[in-house]
């Protein structure tokens, strides 16, 4: 806390040396060396700007960022793109290339563009890119800052910033009763495992609760460190069902996904249908939402997080060649906003995700290609090599007892 308030009463005071304006009158003056507090590598150096200048600049690096291709692959036809890439890693070093460039003239709240710009939540903005800096927070935290700042996708009842995190308890396998903050009522049940909390409604079996612990705990078990990432980004999966959709969940009542969808960098939660785990007395033998879906959630929380671009510099082009060559099955279908059809872009986009998924139940028959190991090994082996850099080799028993009821 002591950090805090050291950067936020410095920015305050620096940005008080300035002439005096309508705004914000002039103050005592003080050292470059106090403004900065406790991040001098990165504010020492930065020079006063207006705030317009400040933001136009800021948002066309934003946008700079936003449209890195490195890793994505484009559509032939250039109508589609599945982005992929560390954008966490290159939001947070343009994140303080901005701050040891520059900071805006004190303002109560500007008007830039269309939005209405407060001037506590730029302060919440270069505090969060400190502490980060200093590797006492996540990245994530403070893209969700400049998300706030800038009110970006902030009118998504999904974002992050909207809810205030559950806290994170040790649980063991053991559910208890979910400590919901205000608005997340809805959660009655509480498991944590692996570094991810699991919260679901009256309505969500205990079995399926326990199912998707066991899940989490067995597909982080390879890489530890994951789970302190996950954690430390508040990772969440909120199973709902088995009837009805993600509509059912006080953070996504306009999103209407019947399996799930993954936790994005600055989504509230991860979601996944607890009617289509397989467990005792729920044989299903189709895909797993809560494996599909934390393959994404660590792409997107970790990779991004650790910079993991080994990953990146490989996993399209294996896509590619995987479905070109007939390999991957793309007769699937997934829900896509309307008026929008299954492309290549899809395709690539889904066969990280798919490909891991089957290879974690390494049950025949669960998916229509990449079902077991074995199949794998076989007919698409550079894939296996790049899973088994992340995943478990070892045996599980995915679902007790499902062989009975094939």
């Amino acid at each position: 806390m002591k950090k805090l308030l050291i950067v936020i009463t410095g920015l305050l005071i620096l940005t008080s040396c300035a002439s005096p304006n309508t705004e914000t009158p002039a103050s005592t003056a003080t050292s470059d060396s106090e403004w900065a507090g406790s991040c001098p590598d990165i504010f020492s150096n930065a020079v006063e700007v207006s705030p317009q200048e400040y933001f136009e600049r800021l948002d066309r690096k934003t946008r700079e960022v936003e449209d890195r291709q490195d890793y994505s692959y484009v559509a032939p036809d250039g109508n589609g793109i599945a982005k992929n890439g560390p954008f966490l890693t290159w939001y947070f070093e343009m994140f303080v290339e901005d701050l040891s460039t520059s900071y805006p003239k004190k303002f109560n709240s500007f008007k830039f563009s269309d939005l209405d710009l407060k001037w506590e939540n730029y302060i919440a903005y270069s505090t969060s890119v400190c502490e980060a800096y200093q590797k006492d927070s996540s990245r994530r935290t403070v893209l969700l800052a400049y998300q706030k700042l800038m009110q970006f996708r902030t009118d998504w009842s999904g974002h992050a910033t909207l809810w205030e995190p559950f806290e994170y308890i040790e649980t063991g396998p053991t559910i208890i009763k979910a400590p919901s903050p205000p608005g997340l009522e809805h959660y009655t049940k509480y498991i944590t495992g692996g570094g991810v909390i699991i919260v679901g409604g009256d309505a969500v079996p205990d079995a399926a609760m326990l199912a998707a612990r066991k899940r989490v705990v067995y597909i982080t078990s390879a890489r530890p460190e994951f789970r302190d990432i996950l954690k430390k980004n508040e990772a969440r999966i909120s199973l709902f069902g088995p009837d009805g959709d993600t509509s059912v969940l006080p953070e996504y009542p306009n999103e209407n996904e019947s399996g799930g969808f993954a936790q994005g960098l600055t989504d509230a939660s991860m979601t996944a249908n607890a009617g289509w785990l397989c467990y005792p007395d729920n044989w299903d033998t189709g895909g797993d939402p809560v494996l599909h879906e934390m393959v994404h959630t660590i792409n997107h929380i970790v990779f991004e997080e650790i910079n993991e671009t080994y990953f990146y510099e490989r996993i399209y082009d294996l896509a590619v060649a995987s479905i070109q060559n007939g390999v991957f099955d793309t007769g699937y279908s997934q829900d896509l906003p309307d008026g929008e059809s299954q492309g290549m872009q899809h395709y690539v986009g889904e066969y990280w995700a798919m490909t891991v998924e089957g290879y974690l139940m390494n049950k025949p028959g669960f998916k229509s290609s990449h079902d077991t190991r074995e199949w794998i090994a076989e007919h698409d082996p550079e894939l296996l090599k790049l899973i088994t850099r992340y995943f478990p080799t070892e045996e599980w028993d995915f679902c007790p007892g499902i062989d009975d009821h094939i």
